[in-house]
């Protein structure tokens, strides 16, 4: 299964990104193509969307018991 997501630029909002090469690696720094802001490492990001994910689903799950 693959997922996309539409990762925003916190500086200027583009959802356009630059990778270093075409098969991303947890190492590679993500840069943000429109402003070139650094947005972190995949892992770092990857880590970040997984924890928001998370709490997600928590604050799902107690509006289920409500």
């Amino acid at each position: 299964m693959t997922v996309q997501v539409e990762l925003p630029c916190p500086k200027c909002k583009s959802t356009k990104m630059k990778f270093e090469r075409p098969e991303i690696r947890e190492t590679d720094v993500i840069t943000c193509a429109a402003c070139g802001h650094n947005l972190g490492t995949m892992a770092s990001i990857r880590e970040k969307m997984n924890k928001a994910y998370q709490q997600l689903n928590r604050a799902g799950a107690k509006r289920k018991l409500q």
